[in-house]
């Protein structure tokens, strides 16, 4: 039995189990998964790929679609995402990710076969093995990265809590439920609304009381906050794996885009629009390093930007607010000598700011500002001299109004020949980015990347050693 109430006092005492039916089995829950193989599950879960393609997976696709519709998700943005969900279930991404050459078990795989034990040296080996209980906190904006923890913790064998948002807990749920595995007897839902005073006390508790070994979060600033103050009071320590806010950058080759003018275009603006912008993968700046020492202004190109812009358009409605206080920010920007680009059949809705050496909207206060999180089809592109040049404004770029609560970049699109490309790679290492990408990456992942600097496997699993004289055989 877990103790969930130790050192506590009687008065401040809010039986959990009333609200969470789930918590009493959990031991047993872990034992039973304990006892399970792992390529049991993967292979279980691996059979999902099939079943979305029959009937019954394409009628659990579409009711998913209709939802996600039905509570303001954008129709591209849907179709991308539940597009998606099949690849993270083929047999191909499953092994790439799970026999990665760069995470835990990348040594565990081999001549074709699942090792339960590897064995290093004559003296030491290791198994792979769950953390255990799995606390997953899911933002609102996407389904992609929940679904995906909720499963690679099921694969590892763990026992999964869900704390979802009100806005799409119910898809995420429903998708879990649908698939033909046993993924939803280890998946439990908290059923909890952060912004209701009486869900936050009992959640509270929770986070303090439940023995956690993991908590994987999603999620903006003020998430992230109230994850880290509360799980401090837990005896358990457990760790908190935070997919901070982060943002994207464009870095482009003036020479290549000069080069390579409507390749750039079409790919930078496909990037810009989807998912509305709102990827930490999202381009929210640019730069063009000026490789030429010419005075071509680029005309066409921005142009061809806007026009392209254009053509992958989505309207936000519930942004009106924000489009009138963007006429102010690009006031601001004509006034202090930067070019702005708007689009004639849109307006402002479309707009492209063309700045020199830096941000002309480093200096603009709050009340001028419209944030990232705010707009919409929206890019500064700022022309520089030098890497140093990009690098000083990249340090710069979280101390702005536009970026706040921005932690740092997580994504670089590039344009560039390789030698560029490699002088990005260098600021890249300098500046903490985690990726660096060609346009088909900002919204897909590849299966053997890492998230945001750590693999969920690595994170899920520990290992334990086998150290001396211990026989090494596989287990019958």
């Amino acid at each position: 039995m877990i103790g969930f109430f130790k050192g506590r006092k009687q008065e401040e005492r809010i039986d959990i189990r009333d609200t969470f039916n789930w918590v009493d089995g959990i031991d047993k829950q872990r034992l039973d998964l304990s006892g399970q193989g792992f390529e049991e599950r993967l292979t279980e879960i691996k059979s999902v790929h099939q079943f979305l393609k029959s009937e019954g997976g394409e009628r659990l696709i579409q009711s998913l679609h209709d939802d996600m519709i039905g509570i303001g998700f954008p129709e591209e943005s849907t179709k991308i995402e539940l597009g998606l969900l099949s690849e993270i279930f083929s047999p191909e991404t499953l092994n790439l990710m799970f026999f990665n050459p760069s995470n835990g078990l990348g040594n565990s795989f081999h001549q074709g076969a699942f090792n339960d034990t590897v064995k290093v040296d004559d003296s030491y080996s290791y198994l792979v093995v769950p953390k255990g209980l799995i606390l997953v906190v899911g933002s609102s904006n996407t389904i992609l990265p929940v679904i995906t923890s909720i499963v690679l913790s099921y694969i590892c064998g763990n026992v999964t809590v869900c704390q979802l948002s009100k806005l799409n807990g119910g898809v995420i749920s429903k998708f879990i439920d649908g698939i033909p595995s046993r993924c939803s007897d280890y998946t439990h839902y908290t059923g909890l609304d952060h912004a209701d005073p009486g869900d936050v006390a009992i959640l509270k508790q929770a986070l303090i009381e439940i023995p956690w070994n993991v908590i994987n979060v999603w999620g903006g600033e003020d998430a992230n906050n109230f994850y880290f103050r509360n799980v401090a009071e837990n005896p358990s320590r457990p760790r908190v794996l935070n997919m901070e806010p982060l943002t994207g950058i464009v870095i482009i080759q003036k020479s290549f885009l000069e080069s390579n003018q409507q390749k750039v275009s079409a790919e930078l603006a496909r990037s810009i629009c989807e998912m509305g912008q709102q990827l930490c993968s999202s381009p929210t700046e640019g730069y063009i390093l000026d490789d030429t020492k010419s005075d071509n202004e680029n005309d066409d190109f921005f142009a061809d930007l806007i026009h392209d812009l254009e053509q992958n358009f989505i309207d936000f409605e519930n942004f009106e607010t924000s489009y009138f206080k963007l006429d102010r920010m690009l006031t601001f920007a004509q006034d202090h000598h930067s070019r702005v680009h708007v689009s004639k059949e849109h307006g402002n809705k479309i707009s492209v700011i063309q700045s020199k050496e830096q941000s002309v909207f480093e200096n603009l206060d709050d009340n001028q500002s419209v944030s990232i999180h705010e707009r919409r089809n929206f890019l500064e592109l700022i022309e520089v001299g030098s890497f140093d040049s990009i690098l000083a404004s990249i340090d710069r770029i979280n101390s702005k109004h536009t970026h706040r609560e921005i932690k740092k970049v997580q994504t670089i699109l590039v344009f560039g020949d390789p030698a560029f490309n490699a002088q990005v790679l260098t600021l890249a290492r300098k500046v903490g980015a985690y990726r660096v990408v060609d346009s088909h990456y900002i919204f897909e992942r590849h299966p053997l990347e890492a998230l945001d600097g750590s693999h969920l496997i690595n994170e899920f699993t520990y290992h334990l050693s086998v150290i001396g004289s211990v026989p090494y055989q596989q287990p019958a």
